[in-house]
């Protein structure tokens, strides 16, 4: 679809045309400004067209064209449900459908209650990498039970692969055979912030440390995922942010980040099989200067 300046681009082009190249439009202009309304009136009929398309695809749809699709996948929104949340339930609904793919395990995963955060890495090679032995699968849970993890891994799982880890647990197959499946949990990395501000009028550590304790626990335990890295100069924008209009009573003059890998002012990489964490809001001490 045309954006809207390119209709009035479009529309400006012919009126010259019509008018001479010398014609003046500027937004100043009479003209101008009548042209503006047949673009967006333009603009206005096509997104109606493209939202009536959309409602047919389960990708796009929203509000009660969505709720029209999800029975089709076996899905129905739940009471002050979102459309993101559907649909991500939907999707779920439709990968689990599938038979030993990897989006399929990630589905049933998913589906497992208390599971946090997952991690599928395959050794396709002759040779073991990073520990994982060849031909072989090492997937990392965190949270949920792990006899229904190994549930989900055995159902779902390419056959003919092997599994990895340093938990193992029996599972017993519709003929009653009983197999192996092993997976692991992620190495936790638990890190501890020193977090240096210069303060100005109007700053109140009561309102401030709370708030940039939470958000960093949030952080550390809600949004990294398994073998993501940290990068401490990032945390200057989300703690501002965190700290609402009480941000321009304050400036941070340092972060630091330490814990198991050192201290490090810039970039931390844990290894492919850790997450980072943050046991008590207390870890986060914040210094004024």
């Amino acid at each position: 679809m045309p954006t809207y300046e390119d209709r009035l681009q479009s529309l400006c082009d012919q009126y010259r045309t019509i008018f001479g190249q010398q014609a003046a439009l500027d937004p100043a202009v009479p003209d101008y400004q009548l042209l503006s309304v047949f673009a967006k009136a333009l603009d206005d009929t096509a997104a109606l067209v493209l939202a009536a398309y959309n409602s047919r695809n389960p990708a796009y749809a929203t509000g009660q064209a969505l709720n029209l699709l999800l029975p089709l996948y076996g899905v129905s929104r739940e009471p002050g449900e979102s459309d993101a949340a559907v649909r991500k339930r939907m999707n779920a609904a439709i990968a689990a459908k599938g038979i030993f793919t990897f989006d399929a395990l990630s589905a049933a995963l998913c589906e497992i209650p208390g599971v946090f955060h997952f991690l599928i890495r395959t050794n396709d090679g002759d040779t073991a990498v990073d520990g994982i032995p060849a031909h072989t699968l090492a997937i990392l849970v965190q949270g949920g039970n792990a006899n229904r993890i190994a549930e989900a891994i055995w159902q779902k799982k390419p056959p003919g692969v092997g599994t990895d880890g340093t938990l193992t647990r029996t599972v017993t197959d519709e003929k009653g055979q009983e197999h192996t499946v092993k997976f692991s949990r992620p190495g936790m990395l638990t890190v501890h912030y020193r977090i240096t501000l210069k303060t100005y009028d109007g700053f109140d550590l009561s309102v401030v440390q709370p708030a940039i304790r939470s958000a960093l626990m949030d952080l550390m335990n809600n949004k990294f995922e398994i073998g993501q890295e940290l990068i401490v100069p990032q945390l200057y924008g989300l703690l501002y942010q965190a700290a609402g209009d009480y941000a321009a009573t304050f400036a941070i003059s340092d972060i630091v980040a330490s814990g198991n890998f050192g201290v490090s002012r810039d970039k931390v990489t844990p290894a492919w099989n850790q997450i980072f964490t943050m046991i008590s809001s207390t870890e986060a001490e914040i210094i004024v200067e």
